[in-house]
C-alpha cells in the first residue's frame, strides 16, 4: 500500500445538444421568392446572412402610405402651431395675460402632434414588415430543418425550419447525491469563474472533447433521484479547429468529470475489496503462541481481514481513505476457503525474460 494524492473522477453519461437551437417562423405574409444555398440540412451560415426573401411590393406599398400620412401630420401640426401663434398674438394685443384652453387652440395643436405619433407608428410598422421580408440568420450557426423552397406561400406564423448555434454544445449529465461530494459545482450566478467549473472529458466513436461543467440545475429529479449538471463544449463543430472530430448534435457520449483532489489515499484495483469495505492484508506478526515461546516461530505470514473506510469505488478502483497503513501488503488475488488469521505465503514475482 502507498499513500499517494488522488484525484477523483465521476462517470457519467449523455446527449449533446446545441445551447442555442430555435425555430424560424414567418413574421409576415407573402410568396418566397429567393432560398440561400446555404439554408439546407446540414449547411453552415453566419450571423446575418438572408437565408430567404418573401415577396416584399405590398409592404413597399405600405411604407409608401405611410410615409405620404407623416408629411399629411407633419404639415397639420405646422398648421395648427402658426395658427396657435397668431391668436397668442392678437390675445396679448387686446388683453392683457397668456391665452389658455380654447382660446390658445392647445387641443388643436395637441390633437395634430398626437396624429403625427400614430402617423410614425404607422411608418415604423411598415418599415419593419419590410425588413421581415427578408429573413436573417440570428447566429453562426447549421440548419438542422428547411421546410420551405422558393414559389411558396408562407403564412404569418408558418414554420421555415430549425436552426442551432454552433458556438457552444451542452450536455445533460445525471449524477447521484453521493457524486456530489467529490465535485466543486460552480455557484450560481449569470458568470462562472474559470477556476470553480469542473473539467469534464466526453468520449464517443473513438474521439474526445473537453470541456467544464458550468452549472447545476439545483434540483433532485423525483423519478431517478438524480442531479443533473451541465456541461460546455466550445466550437463542437471543430469550425475553429479542422483537426478536433466534430461532436454533432444528438451524439451519446460517456463523461469523466474531474473532482476535488485527496492526499493521504490508498488507492486500490476494485477486485481487492471485500463486500462493502473490508480488504485482506498479510500480516508478519506472530501469534500469541509464539510470543510466548510455546511453539517455534512460522515461517508463513498471516491473513488478515481488515475493515476499511472507503470514500469512493467505482468498476475500476477503490479509494481508501483510512484503514491502510503504509507499506502494508494488500490481497488482490481470489482464494477460496480463507479464514481470518490463517497462514499464508506470499509468491515472489516470477521472472519475465525471455
Amino acid at each position: 500500500a502507498e499513500a499517494t494524492r488522488h484525484t477523483y473522477r465521476i462517470q457519467s453519461q449523455g446527449t449533446a445538444l446545441p445551447r442555442t437551437s430555435i425555430r424560424l417562423v414567418s413574421e409576415v405574409s407573402g410568396k418566397v421568392v429567393s432560398v440561400a444555398e446555404s439554408f439546407d440540412v446540414g449547411q453552415i451560415f453566419a450571423k446575418g446572412d438572408v437565408l430567404l426573401k418573401i415577396d416584399s411590393r405590398d409592404y413597399e406599398l405600405s411604407l409608401a402610405q405611410a410615409r405620404s400620412q407623416v408629411a399629411q401630420a407633419v404639415l397639420r401640426v405646422q398648421i395648427e402651431e402658426k395658427e396657435a401663434e397668431v391668436v397668442r398674438r392678437e390675445w396679448q394685443l387686446l388683453n392683457k395675460g397668456e391665452p389658455t384652453g380654447l382660446q390658445a387652440r392647445e387641443p388643436h395643436v395637441a390633437q395634430a402632434r398626437a396624429a403625427l405619433k400614430a402617423a410614425l407608428a404607422t411608418e415604423e410598422a411598415a418599415k419593419r414588415n419590410l425588413n421581415r421580408c427578408e429573413i436573417r440568420a440570428p447566429f453562426d450557426g447549421m440548419v438542422a430543418r428547411a421546410g420551405v423552397r422558393p414559389g411558396q406561400f408562407a403564412a404569418l406564423g408558418t414554420p421555415l425550419g430549425e436552426l442551432f448555434a454552433t458556438d457552444i454544445a451542452e450536455v445533460r449529465l445525471p449524477l447521484s447525491v453521493t457524486d456530489l461530494r467529490f465535485i466543486d459545482l460552480p455557484k450560481p450566478g449569470p458568470t462562472v469563474a474559470l477556476g470553480q467549473a469542473p473539467n469534464v472529458t466526453l468520449s464517443g466513436r473513438g474521439a474526445e472533447w473537453v470541456g467544464r461543467v458550468v452549472r447545476s440545475e439545483g434540483t433532485v429529479d423525483p423519478l431517478d433521484r438524480m442531479v443533473y449538471v451541465v456541461a460546455q463544449i466550445t466550437d463542437p463543430y471543430g469550425l475553429a479547429n479542422d483537426t478536433v472530430a466534430p461532436l454533432r448534435s444528438g451524439m451519446f457520449v460517456q463523461a469523466s468529470i474531474e473532482g476535488r483532489t485527496q492526499e493521504g489515499v490508498v488507492v486500490l484495483p476494485r477486485h481487492a475489496l471485500r463486500g462493502k469495505n473490508q480488504v485482506w492484508i498479510v500480516s508478519e506478526k506472530s501469534t500469541l503462541q509464539e510470543w510466548l515461546g510455546y511453539r517455534e516461530p512460522s515461517h508463513h505470514k498471516r491473513l488478515i481481514f481488515r475493515s476499511v473506510d472507503v470514500s469512493f469505488a467505482d468498476a475500476k478502483q477503490v479509494i481508501v481513505a483510512a484503514g491502510i497503513q503504509q507499506g502494508e501488503q494488500v490481497v488482490v488475488s481470489l482464494l477460496a476457503a480463507v479464514v481470518d488469521g490463517m497462514g499464508v505465503k506470499v509468491r515472489e514475482a516470477e521472472s519475465t525474460d525471455e
